[in-house]
């Protein structure tokens, strides 16, 4: 059984949207993909079952969490960050 889920995560611009799509790339590996669309970031993941795609999910989304949560710090706050900026 292969499971399936797609995730939509409005963001105000899509900058931002970009932004943690690209924080969030190099964890994704086979089991996820990102796509920006306008100000949408699109999560589209696959597992072999319903627990393991419950354990991507949680994966999947504390990274977006950590991303999301790290381009708010970032916007003005002239953190040092400026690794995500465009």
């Amino acid at each position: 059984m292969q499971v399936q889920c797609v995730i939509e995560l409005d963001y105000e611009n899509q900058s931002d949207a970009e932004k943690v799509a690209r924080s969030i790339s190099l964890d994704n590996g086979l089991f996820a993909q990102a796509e920006v669309r306008g100000n949408k970031l699109v999560l589209t993941a696959s597992a072999a079952s319903a627990p393991s795609m419950l354990h991507t999910l949680e994966d999947l989304l504390s990274c977006v969490k950590v991303a999301d949560e790290m381009v708010k710090g970032v916007e003005g706050s002239g953190n040092g960050l400026s690794d995500l900026d465009d």
